[in-house]
């Protein structure tokens, strides 16, 4: 299904228009950060199933803090007590490779980095990479292969990320009294208002959420009040930081009118012009398998294909994959690293010769 719509499929099973406006444009815009004119049927059937096979699916979790101390401090120190060496501030400049009579790479030897061009040797390569950092590694001649040219043809979506500091609760709908008092240690979820993700189809973030109340630890700040985090899609993009900032402000207010009362203390904007894949229809094709023509050379990341959407999930079932493709392939006489060994002797070979 990933050929139409959904607003093509929705109506073929008595769906209405008033049901994709209210209900499923707000799930699309926060699946793809498109509506539902033009997200792929495939993107959303793919949640509904999601939720109807998995009974955790629909259990909400936020992390406590931030992402780096809550998600990548805690993987990094995984690898790190495995004697993995992450390399920082020596980005890529380009893939070392061998290639065939026809200019097509065959193999990738290593990786030039950092500013003085050192070349790192490597065995297997993995590219875990989003759209426009995939575009920016591939040297041109590799997209003599399909398989790469076609990461080419992906669109992408722009979006802004919004952050609005207050001096009270922003979503406590029931106390005023609540909603303004911001006094004394209010960290652990104490504040007022909704502890949770939030959807509204009466707003261009149709997704937002407290960062004081659901992830307290890091975004709490005592004598402050709510920190409410949207992000806006590409119709709000071209504005400038400061329309950014008062429009998600107006649009909390209409859809939480004590709020007016507030006053903002701090913002924040950033913005990304290339974000997630468009999931508009027949992008499917275009995404690649994490296995490449390049024997050596894998994929990895929410764009490549996978049975979800590009997000998280989506990156870390690539990622999964990805070292199946790569368990799969390295043992045996044609295996990675029988290929590699062969490789290495006959450079060596080279050099002594």
């Amino acid at each position: 299904l990933d050929y139409i719509p959904f607003t093509e499929w929705f109506p073929q099973l008595g769906g209405s228009r008033g049901s994709l406006d209210r209900m499923w444009d707000p799930i699309a815009y926060a699946l793809g950060f498109v509506d539902c004119d033009h997200i792929s049927a495939r993107c959303m059937l793919t949640i509904f199933m999601l939720f109807a096979i998995r009974t955790e699916a629909s259990v909400l979790r936020m992390l406590e803090g931030s992402p780096q101390t809550y998600l990548h401090d805690p993987i990094i120190q995984y690898l790190e007590d495995r004697n993995v060496k992450i390399n920082l501030s020596t980005g890529c400049r380009d893939l070392v490779h061998e290639v065939d009579d026809q200019g097509r790479p065959t193999r990738v030897t290593g990786i030039t980095v950092g500013p003085k061009d050192e070349v790192k040797e490597f065995d297997v390569v993995v590219a875990a990479l989003d759209v426009p950092g995939i575009r920016k590694v591939l040297p041109e001649n590799f997209r003599k292969y399909p398989i790469f040219d076609n990461i080419y043809k992906l669109d992408t979506v722009p979006i802004a990320t919004v952050q609005v500091r207050f001096d009270g609760w922003v979503t406590e709908l029931e106390d005023e009294t609540r909603m303004m008092d911001v006094a004394g240690d209010q960290s652990d979820g104490k504040g007022g208002g909704i502890d949770n993700l939030l959807y509204s189809a009466d707003a261009e973030f149709s997704c937002f959420a407290d960062l004081a109340l659901t992830s307290p630890t890091e975004y709490y700040k005592e004598g402050e009040g709510s920190l409410i985090q949207a992000v806006f899609d590409e119709r709000a993009f071209d504005r400038s930081n400061d329309q950014i900032v008062q429009d998600c402000i107006d649009q909390l207010n209409k859809l939480f009118p004590s709020s007016r009362k507030l006053k903002c203390t701090w913002s924040s904007v950033v913005k990304l012009g290339q974000s997630l894949y468009r999931e508009k229809p027949g992008q499917d094709k275009l995404r690649p398998r994490q296995a490449t023509p390049v024997e050596n050379f894998f994929l990895a990341g929410s764009y490549t294909y996978q049975d979800y959407l590009d997000s998280m999930e989506g990156a870390t079932r690539s990622g999964l994959m990805v070292a199946d493709e790569i368990v799969a392939r390295a043992d045996g006489p044609n295996g990675l690293k029988a290929k590699s060994a062969a490789a290495k002797a006959a450079k060596e070979e080279a050099v002594l010769a």
